[in-house]
């Protein structure tokens, strides 16, 4: 296993403040910080580990480290050359690349309340205005799901939102469409793709944006 670790040597966050494994550092120590952005990005943090001997059943394309679970089948993984991967071992097994590095990953997870794998859609790709009208219908609704699962015991999600934009020094855009889902899209279709596959079976994982029907 390589020895690679989050880049500490360019400050990437919006004002400078922070190197991305100074960001991650910080997430994962301040138990405050953290309990609220796993609220809000619906994941559990953990201390890196290898995604070949988490999962030994796979094969992976690129090499990566597992720092973050959905709760559910879906992993976050720090990818050998710095960018982030997101693999969902459910069926279908799906895979790939969501964000250039982890500063860009808590930009689209902290400005899409509805979840991003929502969007990962080709139609939306394909047609900026119907992306344009899906974002501007299902972000209140991801706001109001937050609120209604976490109740008085969060912040109200604008609040808890701005909280966490303001102590991880992470940028709120006005247009997600254009400024955040653009750049996921164009991440998840840049060569090579991260893919995986499920070597008892020879499954080989499907793309993340998904096909028209799928």
């Amino acid at each position: 296993m390589e020895n690679f670790m989050f880049n500490n040597t360019k400050k990437l966050t919006k004002n400078k403040k922070y190197t991305q494994a100074e960001l991650f550092k910080m997430v994962l120590e301040n138990e405050d910080l953290r309990e609220k952005t796993e609220a809000l990005f619906a994941l559990d943090f953990k201390e890196l580990s290898s995604v070949k001997d988490e999962y030994p059943d796979y094969e992976f394309n690129i090499d990566g480290k597992v720092f973050a679970e959905d709760g559910g089948a879906g992993v976050y993984v720090l990818l050998e050359d710095g960018s982030i991967g997101f693999v969902c071992f459910d069926f279908p097994l799906e895979c790939g690349r969501i964000a250039e590095n982890l500063v860009e990953w808590f930009e689209l997870l902290l400005n899409c309340a509805n979840f991003w794998w929502n969007y990962a859609n080709r139609e939306y790709l394909e047609n900026f205005e119907m992306l344009e009208k899906e974002v501007e219908k299902a972000e209140p609704e991801g706001r109001e799901d937050f609120e209604d699962a976490y109740g008085d015991d969060m912040p109200s999600y604008l609040e808890l939102q701005k909280e966490l934009s303001e102590k991880l020094d992470i940028k709120i855009y006005d247009n997600i469409a254009k400024d955040v889902l653009q750049r996921f899209f164009k991440t998840a279709e840049r060569e090579p793709k991260f893919t995986t596959k499920y070597v008892p079976d020879d499954e080989i994982a499907k793309d993340l944006i998904k096909e028209l029907g799928r």
